[in-house]
C-alpha cells in the first residue's frame, strides 16, 4: 500500500488513529490491542421483506418452521423487490496488531458468524482457542468487529436494515476505512459460517477486495440450512432475557436451551464440557431479516482470482449435513464442491478437522484448525 500523510504505521495505530490501546500478551509475543467505534455510512442494496415484527412467540416458531421446510420458499414468497439502506451505523471494532508488525506485514480481517460476536475470534485469553492470539503469534495483525445488530455495534431494525446487503456494505466500508488510515502489506477475509458467506458475497461484488479468504464453517452445499434454523429454535431476545435485550425489538432473536447451542455448533465428544458452557455466555443475537437474506449471498465470484481456504468441521450439520468428508457430484468432499463457486481461485484448499462441528473455535481441534490456517496463509502470500 502506498503512504500518505493519513496513514499510519500499525505499529503506532493507537497513538493517533484509534482509542487508547490495551498492552497485553500471548503465550509467545508481546501485542497490543485498541478498541473504538466507527461511523459507517452506506447506500446499502437490500430487499423488502413483507414482514412485520412477530407479535409472539407462537408467530416467530411458525416463520421458524416455513424456513425449515425442505426446499423452504418463504424468503422468495415475502420478498417485494430491491431496496435501498442509506444509513450511518456505528459499528464497535477491535485492532490487535504484535510489537514487532513490520510495514508490509499481514493484517486479517474477520467477520463472525450469527449467533456470535467479535468474541468467537477472541474466546478465552491465554487459551488454545484463541483465534486472535494465534494470528498474532504468527506475526499478523487481526481487525474483529461486532456485526451489525450484536454486541456493541448498532441494533437498527431487525427485518429492512439487518439483512446481508447491509452487512456486506458495511464490511467493505470498514475495510476501505483500515486501507486508507493504516499502513500493512496484504490483508486476509476471514469469516465463519455466515460471516463465510458476507465473504462470498464480498469476492462477488468486488472481486479481490482481500488477497487471500479463509472460510471456515461453510461449504456450497445448503441442504443442511434447515436443520440448522430448526435446530436454533429460535426465541424472541427480549422475552428470553429482558434485561439484556428488552429495548430490542422483537425482529432479535436467540437461542434459549444449552442443547440448542450443542445441536447447532457441537459435536460430541470433540469438546470440552466446560468450554461448552462458557460458549453458551457468548451468545448474540440474530435478525429475521439476516436469516431470511443469508440464502442471497451463495452467488458466483467469478472475477476473484486470488487464492481460497475452506475449513470446516467433519460433522458440521449447517454446512455438510452432518459428514463433510461424503463424495459429492464427483468431488471427493462436500467442501471441495465450494471451488465452483470460485472458478477463477489461483488457490482452492480445503481442511476437514475430525470430530468437530460447526463452531470449530471451540473444539479441541481448534489448534490444529488455527495451524492449517495460519500455514496457508504463509504458503499463498
Amino acid at each position: 500500500m502506498l503512504l500518505s500523510s493519513s496513514v499510519i504505521p500499525l505499529s503506532v495505530l493507537s497513538l493517533v488513529a484509534f482509542a487508547t490501546a490495551v498492552p497485553s500478551r500471548t503465550r509467545s509475543g508481546a501485542y497490543s490491542c485498541s478498541e473504538f467505534s466507527v461511523p459507517i455510512t452506506v447506500s446499502a442494496s437490500t430487499v423488502k421483506l413483507n414482514l412485520t415484527a412477530p407479535q409472539s412467540q407462537i408467530e416467530l416458531t411458525g416463520l421458524v418452521a416455513d424456513i425449515s421446510h425442505l426446499n423452504a420458499t418463504i424468503g422468495n414468497e415475502v420478498t417485494v423487490g430491491p431496496a435501498t439502506v442509506n444509513a450511518t451505523y456505528d459499528i464497535w471494532s477491535q485492532l490487535c496488531v504484535p510489537d514487532d508488525f513490520a510495514p508490509d506485514g499481514i493484517l486479517e480481517f474477520a467477520i463472525h458468524g450469527a449467533g456470535f460476536d467479535h468474541s468467537y475470534w477472541n474466546f478465552k485469553n491465554g487459551s488454545q482457542y484463541n483465534y486472535a492470539e494465534a494470528a498474532l503469534e504468527t506475526g499478523h495483525a487481526i481487525f474483529l468487529y461486532d456485526r451489525l445488530s450484536t454486541g456493541k455495534s448498532s441494533k437498527p431494525d431487525g427485518i429492512q436494515e439487518a439483512q446481508l446487503g447491509t452487512e456486506t456494505a458495511i464490511a467493505t466500508g470498514l475495510v476501505d476505512y483500515l486501507r486508507t488510515r493504516l499502513s500493512f502489506g496484504k490483508i486476509v477475509g476471514l469469516g465463519h459460517s455466515y460471516g463465510s458467506i458476507q465473504m462470498l458475497s464480498l469476492a462477488a461484488e468486488h472481486g479481490n477486495l482481500f488477497d487471500a479468504t479463509v472460510l471456515t464453517g461453510f461449504s456450497a452445499f445448503t441442504g443442511g440450512l434447515p436443520t440448522t434454523f430448526a435446530s436454533f429454535d429460535l426465541k424472541i431476545a427480549s422475552e428470553v432475557d429482558p434485561e439484556k435485550y428488552g429495548s430490542l425489538e422483537s425482529s432479535y432473536t436467540i437461542t434459549e436451551d444449552a442443547t440448542n447451542e450443542q445441536l447447532v455448533f457441537f459435536a460430541y465428544p470433540g469438546f470440552d464440557p466446560e468450554i461448552f458452557e462458557e460458549t453458551i455466555k457468548i451468545k448474540s443475537t440474530i435478525t429475521i431479516g439476516q436469516v431470511l437474506t443469508m440464502p442471497n449471498g451463495f452467488q458466483l465470484a467469478q472475477n476473484y482470482t486470488n487464492p481460497v481456504a475452506v475449513v470446516t468441521g467433519e460433522n458440521d450439520i449447517g454446512a455438510c449435513g452432518g459428514d463433510c468428508n461424503t463424495p459429492v457430484g464427483g468431488a471427493p468432499n462436500v467442501l471441495a464442491t465450494a471451488s465452483g463457486l470460485f472458478p477463477a481461485a489461483s488457490n482452492f484448499s480445503v481442511h476437514i478437522p475430525e470430530n468437530t462441528g460447526h463452531g470449530l473455535n471451540m473444539h479441541l481441534t481448534a489448534p490444529e484448525t488455527y495451524r492449517f490456517i495460519q500455514q496457508w496463509i504463509k504458503e499463498v502470500l
